[in-house]
């Protein structure tokens, strides 16, 4: 077993485990975002900013944070992508988990059974829930619901949700970009709504809805626009998913048959195993 005090990922959080470094960090973060043609601080500048007399102490807090958090360049010291994440863990507070959401009930009812669905904020996870135990959840950042509206709150927790199905979808770990296997057996035990998979490397499980798959096509979602529907605007849980929608599991090969019914209207779209639409007709 590989010792995971010595990994690169656990010396980062030892660098980071530091204040001082940490006020470094937002310190350039302020600066780019007041001057963003200039995002390079010089070294007297940055420790009047972050407010450290000693400038032997500072010089030495500054050295382990670059490389790998701040790159030196001839203007100064800027913010490396890393970072950026950092900052933005930071602000959005994605390791405080003492944020709460009560129980708040949502206009719509549960697609699969039609009791009432409540929005609820716990540890990092936002949960639309109804009584039946239907669930639809995902990670979303603690600012995301200090600083929302119960309607902002399910409209950034759509767009990120879509980002990371769409992500999975793509055979790509939204948390760790490891690759995700999404090839299905045939005869293996799938829902015909949905796929579930899990990253190897970080241990992240999907719930993949086999209509969101179905609607990233072009023509798809030029079909539900022809009726004035935005299908990607749309929570998971939109009755628009799901009433019209009649998917069927085919074998020899896999494929997912995913019926539309619009005002009469109807059209097919077929999905392999990895989840690629090989064929729509109307």
């Amino acid at each position: 077993m590989a010792d995971v005090e010595s990994s690169p990922v656990a010396q980062g959080f030892e660098v980071l485990s530091d204040e001082t470094r940490l006020a470094i960090l937002r310190a350039l973060a302020d600066h780019l975002s007041g001057e963003p043609g200039s995002p390079a601080v010089g070294f007297a500048d940055l420790r009047r900013r972050v407010g450290v007399r000693d400038s032997g102490n500072f010089s030495y807090h500054l050295e382990q944070l670059e490389g790998q958090f701040v790159t030196k360049t001839s203007d100064g010291y800027r913010l490396a992508p890393a970072g950026f994440e950092v900052v933005a863990a930071m602000v959005t507070g994605s390791y405080n988990g003492e944020a709460q959401l009560g129980s708040l009930e949502l206009s719509e009812a549960c697609p699969h059974c039609g009791d009432i669905l409540r929005a609820t904020y716990e540890e990092g996870i936002l949960r639309v829930a109804c009584g039946e135990g239907h669930e639809f959840r995902n990670v979303i950042p603690p600012a995301v619901v200090a600083d929302r509206s119960l309607e902002g709150i399910i409209d950034c927790w759509t767009a990120k949700t879509r980002r990371d199905l769409l992500f999975a979808i793509d055979g790509h770990c939204p948390f760790c970009y490891a690759r995700l296997e999404l090839s299905i057996e045939p005869d293996a035990h799938v829902d015909t709504k949905e796929v579930e998979t899990r990253c190897d490397r970080c241990g992240a499980g999907f719930e993949i809805p086999i209509i969101v798959a179905a609607a990233r096509d072009p023509r798809v979602g030029a079909f539900y626009f022809e009726y004035g529907i935005d299908i990607t605007a749309r929570p998971l849980w939109d009755p628009v998913r799901y009433e019209p929608v009649d998917i069927t599991r085919r074998e020899d090969p896999v494929r997912f048959e995913v019926a539309i019914q619009l005002e009469g209207d109807r059209l097919v779209a077929i999905l392999n195993e990895s989840l690629a639409v090989v064929e729509v007709r109307r």
